[in-house]
């Protein structure tokens, strides 16, 4: 249930901050967002790294990677602080990934995820990972043109 509430929390703040006209935009990001969620799921999970409790596909949290990992990237870069400086925007990163290993630490204390060999410095180096590589890859597509046009890297 707490996938499904927070899956539905991330999507209403995304379609009351982002205009309806600019949501096109953000698919690429949304995509690209949850095709990193589920690889990055696949190997955690086989790899022996976490586990999920409750409703799972082959070991998997389709609640987490098809809903709460797009939201996320897309919000992500909806807030990103691209006219300002360097400094600025790496934290930023890094407060996205502290706030999510700290939610997905949550998640481990009240028994919805399990560490196997895993641990929240990890989540957080992983979670610097995830939001670096959804930057990197709206720098390249560019589909809000967020990135580029505020910044103009």
């Amino acid at each position: 249930m707490a996938y499904i509430l927070t899956t539905i929390f991330l999507w209403t703040v995304f379609f009351l901050v982002i205009p309806g006209r600019d949501w096109r935009n953000y698919y690429p990001v949304v995509l690209f967002s949850a095709l990193l969620g589920t690889v990055s799921d696949l190997l955690g999970v086989r790899l022996d790294q976490w586990a999920y409790y409750g409703p799972v596909v082959g070991g998997l949290s389709l609640w987490s990677d098809l809903g709460i990992a797009p939201a996320e990237g897309a919000l992500f870069i909806r807030f990103f602080p691209a006219s300002h400086p360097p400094l600025v925007k790496v934290g930023y990163g890094l407060a996205w990934s502290a706030v999510n290993a700290l939610f997905e630490w949550f998640f481990v204390w009240v028994g919805w995820i399990g560490y196997d060999h895993w641990n929240p410095l990890r989540a957080f180096l992983f979670y610097i990972l995830f939001f670096g590589l959804i930057f990197l890859q709206e720098r390249w597509y560019n589909g809000t043109n967020i990135i580029v046009k505020k910044s103009n890297l």
